[in-house]
């Protein structure tokens, strides 16, 4: 094992991880490649990247050091351990769900899905604040039971 670690750098289940991320990774290419307009999810891809890049990544930024400064100085804590992170997995899991899905959760869309669909979007307003209520919940007993374990470690 030590050999295995040594050659690759890391252990085998992250081995067996890349293969199948680029196992998915080629299947998406071809399925898309094999669709009926390749060229349009190809401009929609690079849109998104600009956008990501010149938007989102410099809005959560500041908003991420905004977040830092109005904590102020952290305690020493193992790596990982901040409050900071257990509240930025579920605000950003959040926003992007709620940046996929707002037309539908503002009601932008309400004729498209009823003829698709014949439901309205009345009830996804309050879907989408019950994923962000349950995901800062579930981080927040996560940040509890690692505090927790980690007072057990030092006593």
């Amino acid at each position: 094992m030590e050999k295995f670690r040594s050659t690759y750098g890391k252990g085998p289940l992250h081995l067996i991880a890349v293969i199948a991320s680029f196992a998915i990774a080629t299947y998406a290419f071809f399925e898309i490649a094999a669709g009926s307009a390749p060229v349009n999810f190809a401009i929609w891809f690079i849109a998104a990247i600009v956008a990501h890049d010149m938007l989102a990544f410099p809005l959560y930024s500041v908003l991420g050091v905004i977040a830092g400064k109005t904590i102020g100085p952290r305690p020493a804590a193992p790596a990982g351990l901040t409050a900071i992170n257990f509240v930025r997995v579920p605000a950003l899991l959040s926003g992007f769900a709620f940046i996929v899905w707002f037309p539908i959760i503002l009601g932008f869309s309400e004729p498209e899905v009823i003829r698709s669909t014949g439901l309205d979007t009345g009830p996804f307003l309050g879907r989408w604040l019950l994923l962000t209520g349950v995901l800062f919940l579930a981080s927040g007993l996560l940040y509890a039971l690692q505090l927790r374990k980690l007072r057990r470690a030092r006593t």
